[in-house]
């Protein structure tokens, strides 16, 4: 099995870009954001991610509906997948909380 890599989803999922505000000089030099740090995930994590996606784009197929999303960033934190993301539509808090829950297991498989 290939390795899969943020470039990788990217392609495959263009809305999954992280957005990066645009931002005066001066917002930038008061910290009010910085670049959301690179995918950097194990293989297992980010082929969780690819199954997050699909499970995404399915969502929005099923309305016959654009993907509507905005991620900021993705990063582990206190060993669970934490993923910065806007969605009008409530259904994708749900499924990126699953796919968080689901990360614990394979970041602590990880920590071994």
């Amino acid at each position: 099995m290939s390795s899969i890599t943020e470039s990788d989803l990217h392609a495959r999922f263009p809305w999954s870009k992280p957005v990066v505000p645009s931002l005066t000089d001066q917002e930038k030099s008061d910290g009010y954001f910085t670049d959301p740090p690179p995918w950097d995930f194990d293989e297992s994590v980010m082929r969780l991610i690819e199954q997050m996606f699909l499970e995404i784009e399915s969502m929005f197929a099923e309305k016959n509906a654009p993907v509507e999303i905005a991620i900021y960033s993705m990063q582990e934190l206190f060993g669970e997948l934490q993923v910065e993301i806007f969605s009008p539509d409530p259904e994708i808090n749900k499924i990126v909380r699953k796919y968080s829950r689901l990360s614990r297991d394979l970041f602590s498989a990880n920590d071994k």
